[in-house]
């Protein structure tokens, strides 16, 4: 079955209506996680698994915006944000493209 590739207002919804994300970065950010999946994983016939995992690719990315340096700090110290996203990986996993040699 095959699904489109989120769109821009597709997107603003998925993030809600008070993300404040203006949308020239949404746009960059759906850009780049396209580009990202597109390297990762067959996306040929697109999918609604894919398409789920680009909405989660894109809210991802804006989220980590704000730690650039990927580490969090609270009053129990530092906390690393994991880079691998269990819901992404769980919805593109039959599509990554395997690598040999």
């Amino acid at each position: 079955m095959s699904a489109p590739v989120p769109t821009l207002p597709e997107l603003k919804v998925y993030l809600g209506a008070s993300s404040g994300v203006p949308d020239s970065e949404i746009r960059l950010a759906l850009d780049t996680e396209q580009t990202a999946q597109a390297a990762a994983c067959r996306v040929e016939p697109y999918n609604a698994a894919l398409a789920g995992a680009l909405r989660r690719r894109v809210a991802r990315n804006l989220a980590m915006k704000g730690v650039p340096l990927g580490v969090q700090m609270d009053e129990f110290g530092a906390t690393r944000v994991g880079y691998v996203d269990p819901e992404i990986r769980r919805l593109e996993g039959p599509y990554k493209r395997i690598v040999f040699g």
